[in-house]
């Protein structure tokens, strides 16, 4: 409790006066405006939103490198004599130290190999903890994991079950059976055989057309020349046509498929080929049943 003062005390207080008491002492925290210079973009207050602002990303300056193992599996046990004996190397000298200094240096040196000797030995006592409770932790949750899976079925999902049909049930509890699976197998495996088949025939035949095409390959430079000889000249329709550089005009446009239909349905318009016999139609038949029965292509 304070103690009491007494009247006269109390009058020759208003005696004296602080010396800052024209210039008091503000107590706010925060800095008079006056204390802020113009360069400082504080200097001009402006009210700030509701939300608060995202803090921005701090730029830290490199990364902690990771700890290291210091009880390999593989490696020498660091807690052993053997360890100790390698690591902790005694003096060979083991008499008295002749002044202060050389018994300051043998005191520190005996500090750092029970330091040495203390620190590893707790440091094995921490990983053991460690080791004991990360697998305490990972066997909890296989635990927890194991009975959620072989747990019973709840109530509510017992009394909603009638709404969930046969199929979608065995959907649930696994693959749906399939008594034809082996026959369905095999049948894939024949539409692969003949799919296979199919196409090495149709490879075979490509290769015979491409041989039986390569009659007219040009292949020298003296065939080149004699194709251009042949093809480049000032008239290159036959006599008779008009005078004209345009093929269509020469020979007419190529046959459309009314046309060849009409060839084939013998419907034609034109009297010369309504007349005219199935030889030729019949030549080309005769040639594709040829080539079909002898597997090849034929000039």
């Amino acid at each position: 409790m304070p103690p009491s003062l007494s009247a006269g005390q109390l009058r020759s207080l208003p005696r004296f006066r602080c010396l800052n008491a024209a210039n008091p002492r503000s107590f706010s925290t925060s800095t008079p405006l006056s204390a802020i210079g113009p360069e400082n973009p504080k200097f001009i207050e402006i009210p700030t939103t509701r939300q608060p602002q995202v803090f921005p990303k701090l730029d830290i300056k490199g990364v902690l490198p990771p700890p290291r193992n210091l009880f390999p599996k593989r490696g020498s046990s660091k807690t052993s004599a053997k360890y100790f004996r390698k690591a902790i190397r005694l003096p060979k000298d083991r008499t008295e130290p002749a002044n202060e200094y050389a018994a300051w240096k043998k005191s520190i040196a005996t500090n750092r190999r029970n330091n040495l000797y203390q620190g590893l030995l707790a440091l094995r006592e921490r990983k053991k903890v460690a080791d004991r409770r990360i697998a305490w932790r990972s066997r909890t949750i296989s635990e927890e994991r194991a009975r959620l899976v072989h747990a019973p079925q709840r109530e509510d999902e017992r009394l909603t079950s009638p709404t969930i049909t046969e199929a979608v049930r065995k959907l649930q509890l696994g693959p749906v059976p399939d008594p034809e699976r082996e026959a369905r197998i095999a049948a894939k495996a024949e539409r692969v055989k003949a799919k296979e088949a199919k196409r090495e025939e149709a490879r075979k035949n490509a290769l015979h057309t491409l041989y039986m095409h390569a009659r007219s390959f040009i292949t020298t430079e003296e065939q080149l020349d004699k194709q251009i000889e042949a093809i480049f000249v000032p008239r290159p329709f036959p006599e008779g046509t008009t005078d004209t550089d345009n093929i269509w005009d020469a020979l007419g446009p190529p046959p459309t498929v009314q046309r060849l239909l009409a060839t084939v349905n013998h419907t034609e318009r034109e009297a010369v080929r309504y007349h005219a016999g199935p030889g030729a139609i019949t030549g080309q038949r005769m040639k594709k049943i040829a080539e079909e029965l002898t597997g090849g292509k034929m000039d």
